[in-house]
């Protein structure tokens, strides 16, 4: 059998070394099993890809180093390395060893057993407080407004057979949360909890503002419900003034109500009305801009350059 493991890298020479040494000392003890480790440097600035081309060859474990014309994001990068991978079964892990190797012996075992998906679930986080409570809210939001929610606190981090990740990469949308295709394609599944440790070394190239725009792809690619809310907030507002309008009107005519006072809430409600029409605006803008990017059908990375440190082809 052979193992694909799919390794999204972006400046990560500082790392590749250690996890190289976790990946043979898990590799090694799996004698019957090939394995391949799938590299996608996604625009690397530093000498990543040249650590990856020095790495060596052990026993079972080989490596394919996807060069990216430049950085397409982590997604993105999954994919490339989905395309590229041949293993019967296909592992995600990132290379700061946030994701243990060693979990791979028990995401093979479920495999075995008949298991599609084995997905990680992470149980403690080494980050920070407000970080954990973002997370932790992305995934309750996102379960509260999805067709298909996903397991809390899953990330890309696990298994997946060769059949559902070639269903996965060959998906055409570009606004891609591989843990909510990986949900929405269905299939046998399994999570396994683990404690997630901090960064082995370096610092994390995932900005803030790029996983609020990975939130955004996941509320907006996932789900109906933000363009029904502005449809809610709209009529919210409409039935507000008009009950007011009702209750100024009534006392004007039976309580003998001066008309002319109450700019003061007239001006409230215009901006109340203002506000309601920004915010279904903005809403409807989100699906009509994915709507247009998507229909431009450019490709979601391109590879500049392939290698691989054997020769040898795998086995399909």
């Amino acid at each position: 059998m052979l193992v694909s493991l799919v390794i999204p890298v972006l400046n990560e020479s500082e790392n590749l070394p250690a996890l190289w040494s976790r990946l043979r000392g898990v590799t090694s003890g799996l004698s019957d099993v090939e394995f391949e480790a799938v590299f996608v440097d996604d625009g690397s600035t530093d000498d990543t890809p040249g650590s990856i081309r020095a790495l060596p060859v052990d026993g079972n474990l080989q490596w394919v180093l996807v060069q990216l014309s430049r950085n397409f994001g982590h997604q993105a990068a999954i994919t490339a390395g989905m395309q590229h991978a041949c293993g019967d079964a296909v592992v995600f892990l990132d290379a700061d060893l946030q994701d243990p190797p060693e979990l791979i012996v028990d995401f093979l075992d479920h495999f075995q057993q008949g298991y599609d998906v084995v997905y990680g679930v992470r149980k403690n986080r080494k980050e920070p407080l407000w970080l954990r409570f973002c997370f932790a809210s992305f995934y309750r939001l996102f379960n509260a407004i999805a067709e298909r929610p996903i397991p809390l606190d899953a990330g890309d981090f696990g298994l997946m057979s060769k059949r559902v990740a070639k269903l996965i990469a060959q998906m055409p949308e570009r606004d891609r949360l591989i843990r909510g295709m990986r949900s929405w394609v269905g299939f046998k599944q399994i999570g396994i909890p683990y404690d997630r440790p901090g960064r082995y070394a370096g610092t994390t190239r995932y900005s803030v503002a790029r996983r609020i725009e990975g939130a955004f792809d996941g509320l907006f690619g996932y789900s109906k419900v933000p363009i029904r809310l502005s449809l809610f907030l709209g009529a919210s507002v409409f039935g507000m003034c008009g009950i007011y309008l009702l209750s100024t009107l009534i006392g004007t005519l039976f309580f003998k109500g001066d008309p002319e006072r109450g700019w003061t809430s007239l001006l409230l409600l215009g901006f109340m009305l203002g506000g309601a029409n920004l915010v279904a605006t903005a809403i409807v803008g989100e699906y009509v801009s994915r709507a247009y990017f998507q229909g431009k059908n450019r490709p979601i990375f391109i590879v500049a350059e392939t290698a691989r440190s054997s020769r040898t082809e795998p086995a399909r």
